[in-house]
């Protein structure tokens, strides 16, 4: 059960960037997870290791709620939920964090773009432990609260960081999102190879337009996460499983030059789930794990603690995710927004394509879909 904890926890430094946690003088990740281990209780020795449930001491609670996270916000944005527009009627069972990727290309989180690329609404049951992943298409054309004007939803987070991004986002679907992750592509290959890479299965059309992008853009002095020795092989042009590097597997999750950015965000998704199987099939040591885990920290900033990550991951663990991953089964329950028929490309005045939903009726059809996925019901907001 310990290498599960520690699995789920590196899980959720992937799904979520990674919680960016400082530096102790006195305890490391490692320190804390001897302490995890030497302090299961005495009974569950007499059951099978992998099945006895974890037991957290108060101490050790205690030293993961004293990690202060590694935070690239300076003070003044500080996340105030009052100034959130969270939806109080919603269940309190499920945490929602957005996961937001920003085209940074080196292994500082502050540098390059800011706009939110890729926007996902993570939705962890703590009930059942199920995860769902709802992506919102970039180009979707919103109201960005404290703006005059409407505009594309991935130039919230370059406005305003997180708390704006997720304002935004509870603004226009009656959300109650409190904690953002944010993670750049860099470090997202990174991660990637860490963990050895990553088998996809690709489509001829994904494998060439990969090859094309990497020996367009690295040659060019794009950024490469590899070593000067490394020798990147190309994919093989044809349909079927192929490994892929880091610097590949994000290529393929910001393809859309093959079809559009609905597909894309197909593919992200994918990606992830693909991370998460690997993660959880159980090759990996503790040490390996913690390796894993530590390779996350510099690329990311977050607002979740890390206890908050421990409990997320009993909870997850809780489910039967293990048994779907051994059966062959989805780990993870997926939707896109906006809906199939609710929407439409617009050209704005400025001269910008973006998608807009066809009408108020059309928005309200996305709001209520994505609260049914999430939690089974609608819970309409109070009064704005």
């Amino acid at each position: 059960m310990l290498k599960r904890i520690l699995s789920l926890m590196m899980v959720l430094c992937l799904l979520l960037g990674g919680a960016a946690v400082a530096e102790d003088e006195e305890y490391s990740l490692s320190d804390l997870i001897v302490s995890v281990e030497e302090e299961e209780p005495v009974e569950a020795a007499e059951e099978d290791a992998d099945e006895a449930d974890i037991y957290i001491d108060e101490d050790v609670a205690e030293l993961v709620n004293s990690l202060e996270l590694d935070m690239e916000l300076d003070t003044e944005n500080v996340i105030d939920p009052a100034s959130l527009d969270l939806n109080p009627n919603l269940p309190d069972n499920v945490v929602n964090i957005l996961l937001v990727g920003v085209d940074g290309r080196t292994d500082d989180i502050a540098s390059g773009s800011k706009h939110g690329d890729v926007q996902i609404i993570m939705s962890i049951n703590k009930t059942d432990g199920s995860i769902k992943m709802t992506s919102v298409l970039r180009d979707l054309y919103v109201n960005i609260p404290g703006y005059r004007n409407k505009n594309r939803i991935n130039v919230a987070y370059s406005r305003g960081g997180g708390q704006l991004a997720m304002r935004t986002m509870n603004n226009l679907f009656e959300m109650n999102i409190e904690y953002y992750v944010t993670i750049n592509f860099y470090g997202l290959a990174s991660i990637i190879d860490s963990l050895g890479g990553i088998d996809i299965e690709l489509t001829e059309q994904e494998a060439k337009a990969i090859n094309a992008y990497i020996n367009k853009n690295l040659k060019k002095g794009g950024y490469d996460n590899q070593g000067k020795d490394y020798e990147r092989q190309p994919l093989e042009r044809k349909a079927g499983v192929q490994h892929l590097d880091g610097i590949q597997a994000v290529m393929y999750a910001r393809l859309r030059s093959v079809d559009n950015d609905f597909q894309r965000s197909n593919r992200q998704r994918h990606l992830l789930e693909l991370l998460l199987g690997k993660v959880l099939d159980g090759g990996m040591s503790i040490d390996k794990l913690v390796g894993l885990i530590e390779a996350c920290l510099p690329y990311a900033e977050t607002n979740i603690t890390p206890m908050a990550m421990v409990e997320l991951a009993m909870g997850v663990l809780s489910s039967d995710i293990m048994t779907r991953l051994q059966n062959g089964d989805s780990l993870l329950e997926q939707q896109r927004i906006p809906l199939d028929e609710t929407w439409k490309y617009y050209t704005t005045e400025g001269g910008a394509s973006v998608v807009a939903f066809r009408n108020n009726n059309r928005r309200q059809e996305n709001i209520e879909a994505l609260h049914q996925f999430v939690y089974g019901a609608y819970y309409p907001a109070e009064a704005k």
